[in-house]
């Protein structure tokens, strides 16, 4: 156990604590075990990776308004919903959020029992119910957000903005090529454009989870949906959720069962050019992100090439890549 894991520990009320480590990108995430009292629950030291950068956000660090603002999101997704989120805990001072000697902040939050989907076999009813689970945390914050000022990330036409000039970076690093780039600006504008005309819509964008990856998906021990990892989540359109899980279930059959999930909750039509906006949106998120440390990665540039072939330019030609569903 290193030595910031070992006094983060000492804030909290666990006996004879055991760690494993989970992963660590914009947090170093471990399980942790009381073993006195068979407890178990997920500490967060909010310190990013090297190869995982914040500064798109303008967040250098992890702000503890920000993390009061997840651990306000969680806790009235509790009060509101049956969404069986994690719960925030409270430090010995009585706080949600610790901060160490070194100034690194701490979020300590309970375990939830069951497999991330990846790790299960697929059904049309776990589908639909996971399209139902984001209906319902979406229907919760559309009556939420509105009310609501908190401080959290925003996935909107500033951040693309910031997202372009990362681009730029991503020339003169030479880990974009002109071509390259090119289409990835073109992209963005073809955003921008999709934003423009949500805008338009009534309660069209308020709190959304924002990373819907699979290893954020919990299935739990009573077969209940439960979305882990808060820590991205922010003020979007919802359609960004809608992008991140097409991005991680790219079969069409997968998507159907998703989206009837979702509409059973959400009584809306739901427009797949805007789910391929927000796809798009999220793999150049991707590359921003990691656009300073891409000379790390062998796969970079073929992926660029990839996503600009499946993704990138058929959304620029108005071409549908995925099926009408």
């Amino acid at each position: 156990m290193n030595d910031l894991l070992r006094e983060a520990l000492c804030n909290y009320e666990i006996n004879q604590p055991q760690a494993e480590f989970i992963r660590h990108n914009e947090n170093k995430t471990y399980k942790i075990k009381d073993m006195l009292l068979n407890k178990q629950y997920v500490i967060r030291i909010h310190k990013s990776s090297e190869d995982f950068s914040l500064d798109i956000f303008h967040s250098h660090k992890h702000s503890i308004d920000y993390l009061n603002g997840e651990i306000n999101i969680l806790n009235s997704i509790r009060r509101n919903t049956k969404i069986g989120v994690q719960i925030p805990i409270k430090n010995k001072g009585g706080e949600f959020v610790t901060i160490l000697k070194d100034g690194t902040p701490v979020t300590l939050l309970s375990w939830i029992d069951g497999n991330t989907i990846d790790n299960i076999k697929l059904n049309d009813h776990i589908l639909f119910k996971l399209g139902a689970m984001v209906g319902k945390f979406h229907q919760f914050s559309k009556a939420w957000s509105e009310s609501k000022k908190i401080s959290r990330y925003s996935y909107d036409k500033m951040l693309l903005k910031r997202m372009a000039f990362k681009l730029i970076d991503g020339l003169q690093l030479k880990v974009l090529s002109s071509d390259q780039f090119e289409i990835i600006d073109h992209a963005i504008n073809e955003i921008c454009n999709s934003i423009d005309q949500l805008d338009l819509q009534k309660k069209s964008k308020g709190i959304v989870h924002s990373d819907l990856a699979k290893s954020n998906i919990i299935v739990r021990d009573d077969g209940e949906i439960a979305p882990i990892d808060f820590g991205l989540s922010g003020n979007s359109y919802y359609y960004m959720d809608l992008g991140s899980l097409f991005s991680h279930f790219n079969k069409p059959e997968q998507q159907s069962f998703i989206l009837k999930g979702y509409k059973s909750i959400i009584n809306e039509e739901v427009e797949i050019k805007y789910i391929e906006t927000f796809m798009v949106f999220q793999i150049i998120l991707f590359i921003s992100t990691h656009i300073e440390n891409a000379h790390k990665f062998e796969w970079f540039n073929s992926a660029i090439n990839r996503w600009s072939k499946d993704f990138f330019i058929p959304f620029i030609n108005n071409i549908r890549f995925v099926n009408n569903i």
